[in-house]
Parts: C-alpha cells; sequence; structure tokens
C-alpha cells in the first residue's frame, strides 16, 4: 500500500515537471516574439510617417502575426491601411480630373496591392479604359463634324453618353452640333448675295408671270407662283441699278402679292390675302426671359404696339413666351431690350444733429408763500368758543403751520447737447424707403362696459406710438445723374405724461417737428436742411409784497428763476448713385416697324448698289478672249416684254460709227498707260452713255480724264464717270453736246499693267444715245483696242 502511494505521488511529480517545463518554454516564447513584434511595429509606424506605404503595412503585418494577441497592432495595422487607401484614391480622383490618367491609374494599382479586393479602385481602372475609349471616339466625331457629316457625328456622340452621361467633351460636341442645327433650323432663308447686285427693269402693262419669268432666266432665281396668282395681272416698273430683291419686291408691292424665300435661289409668290398669309406665312415662338421689366407691362405694350394675340406670360419664370411673324420678333427684341434694363439704385448718406442749450438761473431768498395759526387749548377744543376764552388767547397758546424757514437759492447752470444719427439706407429708383430711430411706447386705453347687475367690465386695448426720429426717403435718378429726393422728417419727444384720474390709464403728451420736401441733387451732392428751432425762455419770481418791489433792496426780499432753452435740428443728406443709368442709343429708341398692315424691321428702300452690268451678248466673240467674261445683266424692253425694243449692243449695220481709240498696242508689267476714246462730228446729238469693258486681272483703272469735246461748246454739259474694277466696267456719260462739235476726245482712260497676257482688249461693250428731241439715236460702237502685255 506504501509502494503503491510512493508511486502514484513520484508519477505525479514528473507530471507536474514537465507542465512547468512546458509552461516556461511558452512564457520564453511569447516573451520573445513580443520583443520581435514590438520591435516590426515601430519599424511599420516610422515607413508609414516616411511615405513608405506599402513597406510600413507589411512591417505593421508581420508584427501583427507575431503577436496575435495583441490588439492594438491589429488595430494599427486595419487603420494605416484604410488611411492610405483613402489617400490613394483621392490623389487618383484628383490626378484623373486633373486629365493624367497614367498617373490615376498607378495609383489604382498601388491600391489593389494594399487591398486587392478594393471595388473602388477596379471601378476606376474600368473608368479610365473607357475614357480613354471615349477620347478617342470623340477625336472621331470631331473630325466627322468638320467633313460635315452632323448625322454620323451626332450618332457617335450619343453613343459615347449612353455609357458615360457626364462626359464633358462629349457634350460640348453635342451641344456644338445642336447649336449648328439649331442656327439651320431657325435662320431665315435669304437671297444670295449674287442676287443683291444691281439690274435695270423697263416694263409698261406688262404680265406679271412673264416679268417674273425674264427677271428668273436673266437672274438665274427661281420663281414660284401660287396657283390663285390672277393671270391677268399686270405691272409697270421702270427701276435703273436696283438689286434683284428690291425689284422683286417692288413688283410685289404694286401687285398686292407677298413672298416667301424657301432658299437661298428660291422665291414662292402667292397673293396677299388674310386667308393665303395664314397659309404660308411662317411663324415663330419665341421665349423672352425678363430681367427687370414686369411681364404684364410688356404684354400690354407688345399687344398695343405689335397687334401680337397669341402672347403668354409664366409669373413663375418672369416670362414671356409669343409666337408671331419673325418680323414681328425682331421687333419685339427691340422692344424689350429698350425697356429691360436695371433700375438704379441710390445710397443715401443722412446725418441727422439735435443741438441743445439750456441755461438755468435761480438766485434770491425764497421766503414762505403763507403762514397758517392755530391755537392750543381750550379755544380748540371748542367748537364754538366764547369771547372769554379768545381773550385768554397768547402768544404760548398760537403754533404756526408750516414751520417758518428762508431758502437763498443760488444756482446758474449751463448745458449743451448734440443727438447725432448718421444712418446710411440704399433705396431702388421710384421706391420709398424709411428709417426709425427711437421708441415704441405703449398708450393703453381701458373701455369700461357697464352691467346692469355687478361690477362693470373693463376691457383694455394696447396701441404703440412711434417717439423719436423718423425719415421717409423716395429717390428718382434722372439721366443726367440727378437724383430727385422726396424727404419726410419728423423727430418727436414726449413732453409729459398725462393719467386719467378715473380710469388710471396713463397718455403721453407729444412734442413733435416735422418738415417734407422734394429736393433734386447732383451725384455726391451734400443738402443741409435746418431751421427747425424751438426757443423757449421762462422767468420766475417769488418776491415778499411790497417789500419785494423796492427798486435796490427788493432782491432781499425775492427770489428770480431764468430758464432758457433752445433746440435745432440740422438734417444732412447726400444721393450717390449705385449702379449705371444707361443712356440708349439712338437705334435702341427709334427704328422701323414697317406699315400698318405689314410688319418690318427694316424700310421699303432702294439702296445705291452701283451700275448694272452690261449683257454678255453685247461683246462679239470672235474677239472677246476667254479670260474676259462681263457680268450678265437684265435686258431693257421699252415696252411689254412680249415687244422688246432694240438695245443699242446690237446696232443696224448702216450705222455710222463715229468713234475710235488711240493708245498703246504694247506694254510690260508695271507700266501706266493712257487710251483715249476720239470721237467724230456728231450731229444732232443731245447725250452719249458708254459702257467700257477691260480685263480686271490685267488692268488697273486708275482714273477717267474728261477729254475737250465737251469743252468746245458754249452750251452747259456734264461728264460722268464711273468705275467698277472688280466687275471690269467703266461708265461714262456725256450731256449737254455742242449741236456743232467738230469732234475730238471724249474721254482718256489710264491703266495701271499688272499682269501679262497675249491680248487684253479694252472695248465698248454698249453704247446707247438720244437727240436734242429725246429721240434714240443708233450708235456703233468702235472695235476693240487690243493690247499685249509682257513681263
Amino acid at each position: 500500500m506504501k509502494n503503491l502511494a510512493q508511486g502514484v505521488w513520484d508519477m505525479f511529480r514528473t507530471v507536474l515537471k514537465a507542465w512547468r517545463n512546458a509552461l516556461l518554454l511558452l512564457l520564453i516564447a511569447s516573451v520573445v516574439a513580443g520583443c520581435a513584434g514590438q520591435k516590426q511595429y515601430r519599424d511599420g509606424m516610422a515607413s508609414m510617417d516616411e511615405g513608405r506605404v506599402e513597406d510600413g503595412l507589411a512591417q505593421l503585418e508581420q508584427a501583427s502575426k507575431a503577436d496575435p494577441g495583441n490588439m492594438s497592432y491589429r488595430a494599427s495595422l486595419t487603420r494605416s491601411r484604410e488611411q492610405a487607401v483613402n489617400r490613394l484614391l483621392a490623389s487618383a480622383n484628383s490626378e484623373r480630373a486633373a486629365g493624367h490618367p497614367e498617373a490615376a491609374k498607378a495609383d489604382y494599382e498601388r491600391i489593389l496591392k494594399i487591398s486587392p479586393e478594393n471595388s473602388t479602385a477596379r471601378d476606376g481602372i474600368a473608368a479610365l479604359e473607357m475614357e480613354n475609349r471615349h477620347a478617342t471616339q470623340v477625336e472621331d466625331a470631331h473630325n466627322l463634324f468638320k467633313k460635315g457629316e452632323v448625322d454620323a457625328a451626332l450618332a457617335l456622340v450619343k453613343s459615347i453618353l449612353v455609357e458615360n452621361p457626364r462626359n464633358s467633351q462629349a457634350l460640348l460636341l453635342q451641344r456644338q452640333i445642336e447649336d449648328q442645327s439649331d442656327r439651320e433650323q431657325m435662320a431665315t432663308p435669304l437671297l444670295k448675295t449674287r442676287f443683291k447686285k444691281p439690274i435695270t427693269l423697263q416694263f409698261r402693262d406688262a404680265n406679271v408671270k412673264m416679268v417674273f419669268e425674264a427677271l428668273s432666266r436673266t437672274s438665274g432665281i427661281n420663281v414660284l407662283l401660287d396657283k390663285d396668282v390672277k393671270p391677268d395681272l399686270k405691272t409697270s416698273i421702270f427701276v435703273k441699278d436696283v438689286s434683284v430683291e428690291d425689284a422683286i419686291d417692288l413688283i410685289l408691292m404694286q401687285s398686292q402679292l407677298e413672298k416667301k424665300i424657301i432658299n437661298d435661289n428660291t422665291v414662292f409668290i402667292y397673293a396677299n390675302t388674310s386667308a393665303k398669309l395664314k397659309e404660308y406665312q411662317d411663324l415663330k415662338i419665341r421665349s423672352f426671359h425678363l430681367t427687370n421689366a414686369e411681364p404684364k407691362e410688356m404684354l400690354n405694350m407688345i399687344k398695343t404696339l405689335l397687334k401680337t394675340k397669341d402672347i403668354f406670360i409664366h409669373e413663375k419664370t418672369n416670362s414671356l413666351v409669343m409666337r408671331d411673324t419673325p418680323e414681328a420678333i425682331r421687333l419685339a427684341e427691340k422692344m424689350i431690350a429698350d425697356q429691360d434694363i436695371a433700375e438704379p439704385e441710390v445710397m443715401l448718406e443722412v446725418e441727422v444733429l439735435e443741438i441743445t442749450r439750456s441755461r438755468l438761473t435761480e438766485i434770491g431768498i425764497k421766503y414762505p408763500s403763507q403762514i397758517g395759526f392755530t391755537a392750543l387749548g381750550k379755544a380748540v377744543a371748542a367748537a364754538t368758543p366764547t369771547l372769554a376764552e379768545l381773550r385768554q388767547l397768547n402768544s404760548a397758546s398760537i403754533v404756526t403751520s408750516p414751520a417758518l424757514n428762508v431758502t437763498l437759492n443760488a444756482l446758474m447752470q449751463d448745458s449743451d447737447t448734440n443727438l447725432l444719427a448718421s444712418p446710411r439706407i440704399r433705396a431702388r429708383n421710384r421706391e420709398k424707403a424709411k428709417i426709425m430711430i427711437g421708441d415704441r411706447v405703449p398708450v393703453i386705453t381701458n373701455a369700461v362696459t357697464p352691467v346692469s347687475t355687478g361690477s362693470p367690465v373693463i376691457t383694455g386695448s394696447v396701441q404703440y406710438l412711434d417717439i423719436g426720429l423718423k425719415l421717409e426717403v423716395e429717390p428718382e435718378v434722372h439721366l443726367d445723374n440727378d437724383v430727385s429726393i422726396k424727404v419726410g422728417l419728423e423727430v418727436s419727444s414726449i413732453v409729459k405724461e398725462v393719467q386719467n384720474a378715473q380710469s388710471g390709464t396713463l397718455s403721453y403728451q407729444v412734442g413733435t417737428r416735422n418738415t417734407s420736401t422734394v429736393l433734386r441733387l447732383k451725384d455726391g451732392e451734400t443738402q443741409i436742411l435746418a431751421g427747425l428751432i424751438n426757443d423757449e425762455d421762462r422767468n420766475t419770481a417769488n418776491k415778499v409784497p411790497g417789500l419785494g418791489q423796492l427798486p435796490i433792496l427788493g432782491h432781499l426780499f425775492g427770489s428770480q428763476r431764468d430758464d432758457g432753452r433752445k433746440t435745432e435740428i440740422i438734417l444732412s443728406i447726400t444721393p450717390r448713385i449705385v449702379g449705371n443709368n444707361r443712356i440708349p442709343s439712338a437705334r435702341e429708341v427709334e427704328y422701323w416697324s414697317g406699315t400698318e398692315s405689314n410688319l418690318r424691321s427694316d424700310p421699303l428702300t432702294l439702296r445705291p448698289l452701283g451700275t448694272a452690268v452690261p449683257n454678255s451678248s453685247a461683246i462679239p466673240s470672235a474677239v472677246a478672249p476667254a479670260s474676259f467674261v462681263p457680268q450678265p445683266v437684265v435686258p431693257s424692253p421699252a415696252v411689254a416684254p412680249t415687244t422688246a425694243a432694240p438695245t443699242s449692243s446690237a446696232p443696224t449695220s448702216s450705222a455710222p460709227t463715229p468713234f475710235s481709240w488711240l493708245g498703246p498696242n504694247k506694254a510690260k508689267v508695271g507700266d501706266r498707260i493712257s487710251v483715249a476714246l476720239n470721237t467724230q462730228a456728231l450731229q444732232g446729238a443731245n447725250s452719249v452713255g458708254f459702257l467700257v469693258g477691260f480685263d480686271p486681272a490685267v488692268l488697273k483703272a486708275a482714273d477717267v480724264v474728261e477729254g475737250d469735246f465737251l469743252k468746245k461748246g458754249n452750251s452747259p454739259s456734264n461728264f460722268t464717270k464711273t468705275i467698277d474694277q472688280a466687275g471690269g466696267q467703266i461708265l461714262i456719260g456725256l450731256a449737254g453736246m455742242p449741236p456743232d462739235s467738230a469732234g475730238g476726245s471724249v474721254a482718256t482712260l489710264v491703266f495701271e499693267v499688272t499682269s501679262a497676257t497675249p491680248q487684253s482688249p479694252v472695248m465698248v461693250s454698249r453704247i446707247s444715245g438720244t437727240g436734242a428731241g429725246g429721240e434714240p439715236l443708233i450708235l456703233v460702237a468702235p472695235a476693240p483696242h487690243f493690247i499685249a502685255v509682257s513681263q
């Protein structure tokens, strides 16, 4: 039994020793691991502070693994990883916004190394790849837009915006494409510039359709006529050197027709009736977002002046929406631009000064004003004292009341008081502004309602009375920067309190001084209003009767009180204009508006455009070089288009040729040459007109000098010249020629040679003349004069 116990004890000691050794080893390992983890933790935090994020996080993670039970290591690792990821995300977003995709991608990749499961970084890399692809597509869309392939460019842009609706480059390009499309849709069709060149028309009682047909063939404009245009409508027009558009307007005006421009070379003509206008006249819708003007006032103005019926006010957006013709819309734009202007404001610098001066003097001896005597003893006790009792009174039994006392007054008091208020107030033009500086004094009023049984019912009400300084101003700014100000000033104070003894209510006696005036001051000018003076002088004397009235000794038997008070209020006001008081220009306040029935932003006038260009058929094709192509003109029939008058460019073969050229046949580039147009005797001619053509690419017309032909006669003459270098034409006119002329020089043409050519002609492309009685003359132009130009 003893041996068994000994064996058990030995086994227990062996197990206990093994546990002790194991525990000791575990303790040693923990101490060693803790030391290693602490070192790694310190190194990791130091690396984080130095900006070596990846190394610092790796060391913190090793420290956490070395000492898994240390929660501070794990917390530091989690916190440092989160801070590093947030900083890198902020940096990546900044680089991405700045247009540096490579730097942003590098930051996102660093985040994925630190936190492989970070979805924000993965989405960022995907967004960068999409933006790179979109940038290429935007560039392709730009190229398509520049080439004029608008639809393809817009489709590509929309595909980009489907994936990224916030792509700024795609949105900008879409806006540019839509703006161009809007401009093309909203632009009013206009005729081409070449249809504004001068033409000459001469028709008498001609059919309108035939006139438009001739005009179309000559100018190249497509003219479409409505089916309801009367076939027998006729017109007469004799105009010279007017534009094609003005000629059409003149024909339409006298024929009660109207036009609609379809495109830059097509005009649709229809009858000017209300039914046709409703059918063909295009209308626009325009929204006017007002800034300063009142929509109702603008509505009344547009309805009154433009007779617009379709107009609507949207009060929430302070806007007007109108539907009318383009001409009415343009006129409404001008009217609203003139009226929708900001009202100026005025900063009023106000100073209110109240000056109070008072002087109080009280000097002398104040005696009692009354003495009462009271008897003591039996006489007092008896209600009806007897004479015997009154005889017993003496000085010891009589007392006085009040106690006799004499006061010596020697008082002199001076006081000066200045009360200053200096407010600044900003007021809109023609708007009132108020300033109140003072107190609101309550005035309680009780109303007593009698009741048949019981006590009366008392009902009280409170009203407030403004006491102090009240200033009311209303400025009006004029165009010359003068400011008219309506000023109302009131200064009030409580003089005394008045209490009702029966009801116990309290009221006040208020002293007030006020003024109301209208000033007109310049910007920055100061005006002072003064003279609101209250002057009080009160004298009070208490004297002993008789003795106090002695000439000199009387001062010993009385007291004199002098109280003087003087108050003056001074108002200083200075206006300063805030904002520009815009003076509208002449074109903003006065512009054309058409007639009573037709609105037009421009008047129907004939604008001078130069001289009509001759018909190319007037120049013989055998002599006209290929480089010299005169511009076409409208033929000028003298009667109806069915019977055209013979033109001067097609003379009869029997007509004489009284004109000739005189000038050099050769020239060099840079030379200045003169070519003279001479004539023989012109019998019976009163006026002659020449249209001389030349090649503007070879010759530059420097001047046209009058010859001696007109100077030989004694009658008044006239010489005119017009040079059209761009068209290669010179118009020469002679009027008032001598009746018996022996011939001479008509004009000398001075040219500067600019380029070389084998043959450059100078020719009379058209000639016309009239006799003394106004009859037409048949004249033949001279043969062209050729000049060979070399370098």
